[in-house]
């Protein structure tokens, strides 16, 4: 981890008195702060990171991961077909696609931390909606509920602050962020037990209470930025001016494209199209993978370790892909993820318990596919645009990609419903998501560090 060190500027080394313009106290206080942010050996944003990866596994956990154990205990109870419980995920990705660009732009303009409070309640709203929910209109409205709390509240606000920490680093931090989300995955077997000690109802209660418990301190720990508290991205030593002083950091280092020029550039629907075709498996494989391990005939206590394994695996291989995507280069890690994720969803697709020795080549090609998209891709958009309007891009991109994510798993249940299998949807979408290779082979745009670096260089 980098070693930090907190600019003393001529500012702060004054009192600052009651006369002061309001702009120079307020800029005081900031960097008061951040002397008590700050360590003589830690820089802040690892403590986000850690925070972040701790929020990723309650919330990602619960919402993403854990929803998939309660279909089974639902259509029991309720009589529903499976493809209107998929549904429910539908409305999720429909909800957060349709209000990524919203969520985004006040992401950007009012800080991450009020948009992780507020999403946090929200998000535990919706839970308890869904715990008490018998209709089918009502279980569509608890998952918008919940959709539009996790859009607030769950990786964005980390990840959007992270962009802002980290620039050189940005790789191993955001391995180190998502292996919070990687051992979310545990998360499955734990909510299996609670749903089969207590009910899926009170397992709902009982995560809801969980999630605003443990995510509102963590959600305290976000800044949106360095600068504003003394502090260079990565922790870095800082340069020195003519005087041989050392300078403060501003505000104005903080650069990139707006959302009109990032949407005008070919490099934004590239990227945009490899996460629509990612998203098509990688929405059914989280949705499904429980019924679709079930129905293989699977336990549920075997389905349980699987799964929870598979977390355990993610842990390790996201923190190994954020270092190897530093090293190797973002892009082109990217690129072999998607074949990998291919394979590996193709293996994944035939998964039965007599064919046990599927499990590891489904853990080694899925699985390293998995970590290295969900770490690089996400830094994607602040490496090419910058970090001046990181979410609202992002927010804009994720727009595009919802109708994959929407549709997808609907199909598949419909599939289901009318097949009684899994398997041969999983094998057209582990085709389909190899082709996000080629979509990342054809961007031609610099990474922004390097269109900054030759900027600079062409100054005199």
């Amino acid at each position: 981890m980098a070693r930090s060190e907190r600019i003393v500027t001529e500012t702060e080394a004054r009192d600052i008195d009651e006369t002061a313009p309001p702009a120079v106290r307020k800029r005081s206080a900031r960097q008061r702060l951040g002397s008590r942010l700050g360590t003589d050996r830690v820089f802040y944003g690892w403590y986000m990171v850690m925070a972040g990866s701790v929020s990723n596994f309650f919330i990602i956990g619960v919402v993403i991961y854990g929803i998939g154990v309660l279909y089974e205990p639902m259509r029991t109870e309720l009589g529903w077909s499976m493809a209107a419980l998929t549904a429910g995920a539908s409305v999720r990705s429909f909800e957060q696609g349709f209000m990524a660009p919203i969520t985004g732009y006040l992401t950007d303009r009012f800080g991450p931390r009020l948009m992780a409070l507020s999403g946090i309640t929200i998000l535990t709203a919706g839970l308890v909606m869904l715990s008490q929910m018998h209709a089918l209109w009502f279980y569509y409205t608890a998952a918008a509920v919940i959709a539009f709390g996790s859009s607030l509240c769950g990786i964005g606000p980390f990840t959007m602050a992270i962009m802002n920490w980290f620039d050189k680093h940005r790789g191993r931090a955001m391995g180190v962020l998502n292996s919070g989300n990687g051992l979310a995955y545990i998360a499955v077997s734990i909510i299996a037990l609670m749903v089969s000690s207590y009910g899926w109802r009170q397992a709902v209660i009982m995560c809801a209470a969980t999630v605003f418990v443990i995510g509102m301190p963590l959600a305290l720990t976000l800044r949106t930025g360095p600068e504003q508290y003394g502090y260079y991205p990565d922790g870095r030593e800082p340069a020195l001016d003519e005087h041989g002083v050392r300078r403060a950091p501003s505000l104005g280092e903080r650069t990139g494209l707006t959302v009109k020029e990032a949407v005008r550039t070919p490099t934004f629907y590239l990227l945009a199209l490899a996460q629509a075709v990612n998203s098509l498996g990688m929405s059914t494989w989280i949705v499904l993978q429980v019924p679709h391990l079930l129905n293989a005939g699977y336990s549920i206590g075997a389905t349980g370790s699987i799964v929870g394994l598979y977390g355990v695996i993610q842990v390790a291989l996201r923190l190994i892909s954020g270092w190897a995507g530093d090293a190797i280069g973002r892009r082109r890690m990217f690129m072999y993820s998607f074949v990998l994720q291919g394979v590996g969803l193709g293996v994944f697709a035939l998964l039965a318990p007599e064919r046990w020795w599927l499990l590891p080549v489904y853990y080694l090609t899925f699985g390293v596919g998995h970590a290295a998209s969900t770490v690089v891709g996400q830094t994607m958009t602040a490496d090419y645009f910058g970090t001046k309007r990181f979410a609202t891009i992002r927010g804009v991109s994720h727009t595009l990609t919802m109708p994959a994510g929407l549709v997808a798993p609907v199909l598949a249940g419909w599939m289901f419903d009318s097949t009684g299998d899994y398997s041969f949807i999983f094998l057209v979408y582990a085709c389909i998501a190899m082709t996000g290779t080629f979509w990342v082979f054809f961007i031609r745009r610099p990474p922004w560090r390097e269109i900054q670096a030759a900027r600079a260089a062409a100054v005199p």
